[in-house]
C-alpha cells in the first residue's frame, strides 16, 4: 500500500531535481566565477608536484609501516619526504596563484626534493616506493630548476 507521506517526499525530490536541471541548462542562469588560475603559466612545475605529492604520500606510508616493525632504516627517507610534502603542496598552490612568491618558492621546492631524492636513492634498489619517490622527487626538482 502507498503511503500519502512517501507520494508527498518522493514528489518534492522529483520537483527538487527537475528544477536543478532546469537550472543547470538555462543559459540566463547565473554562472559561477572562474577563478584566474597561474596554472598554465607555470603547468611543469604544478604537474612535478602534484606528482611529488602523490607518490610521495605513498612512499611516506611505506617508511612509517617499516618503521613501525621496529626497523629504523627508513627514518632519514621518511623525514625529507615529511619535509617535501608540504613545500611541494605549497609550490602547486602558489603556482595555480600565480603568486609572487612562486619564484623563490620552486627554488626551495627544488632544493627539498633534491635532499628527498637523495635520501630514497639509498634504498632505490630494493623499495618500489622508495624508487618512485627518487624518479619524482628528480623531475619536481628539474621543473622547479627551471621555474
Amino acid at each position: 500500500m502507498i503511503n500519502r507521506r512517501d507520494v508527498i517526499t518522493t514528489g518534492a525530490a522529483a520537483a527538487a531535481v527537475l528544477s536543478f536541471n532546469a537550472l543547470a541548462h538555462d543559459d540566463k542562469a547565473p554562472k559561477a566565477a572562474t577563478p584566474p588560475s597561474g596554472i598554465a603559466a607555470h603547468q611543469a612545475v604544478y604537474d612535478a608536484a602534484v606528482e611529488c605529492i602523490r607518490i610521495g604520500t605513498v612512499c611516506l606510508d611505506h617508511c612509517v609501516r617499516s618503521l613501525s616493525t621496529g626497523d629504523k632504516m627508513m627514518a632519514e627517507c621518511a623525514g625529507t619526504v615529511r619535509a617535501m610534502l608540504p613545500v611541494c603542496t605549497a609550490t602547486r598552490d602558489l603556482a595555480m596563484l600565480d603568486s609572487k612568491h612562486f619564484k623563490a618558492f620552486a627554488a626551495l621546492c627544488a632544493k627539498v626534493c633534491r635532499d628527498c631524492e637523495a635520501a630514497c636513492k639509498k634504498h632505490a634498489s630494493m623499495h618500489a616506493e622508495c624508487k618512485a619517490c627518487m624518479e619524482s622527487c628528480a623531475r619536481c626538482a628539474e621543473a622547479c630548476e627551471k621555474a
